[in-house]
């Protein structure tokens, strides 16, 4: 009898403990600007929302909050914002009631509230990882993310700000598309304010079709600058049919909480170089700046009005020879540089001089070629980088990526960034190419992969 009374213990014991450990697996992590929340009674799951015990939530987001025992309603003020939910009821956000899917409710002698709801409305942004049960909080205005993505040689740069407004300068090549969408759908970006195309070139303007497919675009902003490319038409196309303001860039500003974001205006408007039509922006948090300069050469640098000083800096054309003139890094006085570069490219980018002058400023230098992804967060006061591939430090070697020389033969045939025809190399045209211009393809395929046609004259 004793034994089996000890068989029973065991098995009610067994069940306890594993009904503990399913509980613990179930309960979701709750982190705040990076810190984890802890709560007397845990956080609970309930139609796919999470409640959380009250006092802890909303002292957390420094909001005051009070009880009315006769009306069973908590209310919660914060700043010019007040909330006010009713146990078992109703929302309400400065007196107007909102639609909530699972109402306020007293579990465990505690108060709980629906975690999602309580943040957004006092403006943070909030995250749900399923795969990790995590929730990750931002508070407002503190939490900025830009995030230069690795497309190999091309430019793709999201920028990540409180209560989900999201900027995206460049989208990579066309087949770059696809990547930078499901990078986006990773971030949880579920519409997009404000698009750049820095300029008409493939490597900026491939990919943005496939975001414009993806998300709703409420403003676009580009060069004005045309191009007799199928890229370009398709771009063209997409963001002509986006039905959303689009313009040329021209000193305009915009303002996310307690960011801005400007596009830098220049001397002139005409440029022998399309890189120079670039789109040059400055994104200010505070006291933490960042400047992108899409493809811009040393023309464009020394034309650029006003204040470019900038912590971090998107560096020009992948890091050519022919931009970031020691000139230019005097104005920014970069701390750190980012080179969206690909490896092994046909046009030895990063140059070695470019990096030389990077850093004999001191400046911290990340290649995404090197280091993949590279994430800048920042609070307005400090950043800090983090990158996909080399623990997030920087590169500290200078050697740059080998060029094949011309003569030696950098593919079987040539095109230019200008036009949509390529050529055999010793063609009467290829030979008016001006060098800074040419694009080697390694075989026909790759050409009229990249949406070249075959030339008329040297038929290739």
């Amino acid at each position: 009898m004793q034994k089996r009374l000890f068989v029973l213990s065991l098995v009610i014991l067994s069940l306890f403990f594993a009904f503990s450990a399913a509980s613990a697996d179930t309960t979701p992590t709750v982190l705040l600007d990076g810190q984890q929340l802890t709560f007397d009674v845990p956080p609970t799951i309930e139609n796919s929302r999470t409640l959380v015990p009250l006092r802890v939530i909303f002292e957390s987001l420094g909001a005051a909050v009070s009880w009315d025992e006769t009306t069973r309603t908590v209310t919660a003020s914060k700043d010019s914002t007040e909330i006010r939910l009713v146990i078992g009821g109703q929302a309400f956000k400065n007196g107007i009631p909102v639609e909530i899917d699972v109402p306020a409710k007293i579990i465990s002698d505690r108060t709980m509230v629906p975690l999602r709801f309580v943040s957004e409305s006092l403006g943070c942004y909030v995250h749900w990882d399923g795969d990790t049960k995590t929730i990750t909080i931002a508070s407002a205005g503190r939490t900025i993310k830009v995030h230069f993505i690795d497309v190999g040689q091309a430019d793709a740069i999201y920028i990540q700000l409180p209560n989900h407004n999201d900027i995206l300068i460049d989208g990579g090549n066309r087949n770059d598309g696809g990547t930078v969408v499901g990078y986006l759908h990773n971030q949880g970006v579920d519409d997009i304010e404000l698009l750049v195309a820095t300029h008409p070139h493939e490597d900026h303007i491939g990919g943005l079709p496939a975001v414009s497919d993806s998300f709703v675009v409420e403003n676009i902003i580009d060069s004005g600058k045309t191009a007799a490319t199928a890229t370009f038409n398709n771009y063209n196309i997409k963001a002509d049919s986006e039905g959303c303001v689009r313009a040329t860039g021209s000193n305009q500003a915009f303002s996310f909480g307690d960011a801005d974001f400007q596009v830098i205006s220049s001397l002139q408007n005409l440029w022998d170089d399309v890189n120079d039509y670039s789109v040059v922006t400055r994104l200010d948090c505070g006291d933490v700046e960042f400047l992108f300069t899409g493809d811009a050469e040393t023309a464009k640098e020394i034309a650029l009005i006003g204040d470019i000083s900038a912590e971090i800096l998107k560096v020009g054309h992948h890091g050519s020879s022919s931009s970031t003139s020691t000139g230019f890094l005097t104005k920014v006085k970069p701390e750190t540089a980012v080179i969206s570069v690909g490896a092994d490219n046909s046009y030895g980018h990063p140059a070695a001089s470019t990096l030389e002058r990077l850093q004999s400023e001191g400046i911290q230098i990340y290649r995404t070629d090197i280091n993949g992804t590279v994430v800048i967060s920042t609070d307005g006061k400090t950043y800090s980088v983090a990158t996909e591939k080399g623990g997030g430090a920087p590169v500290t070697s200078v050697a740059p990526v080998a060029a094949p020389a011309a003569e030696d033969g950098q593919g079987m045939f040539v095109g230019s960034v200008e036009s949509d025809k390529f050529h055999y190399p010793d063609c009467r045209y290829a030979k008016q190419i001006n060098e800074a211009n040419r694009i080697w393809f390694k075989d026909r395929a790759d050409a009229l992969a990249h949406e070249y046609r075959p030339c008329g004259v040297c038929k290739p």
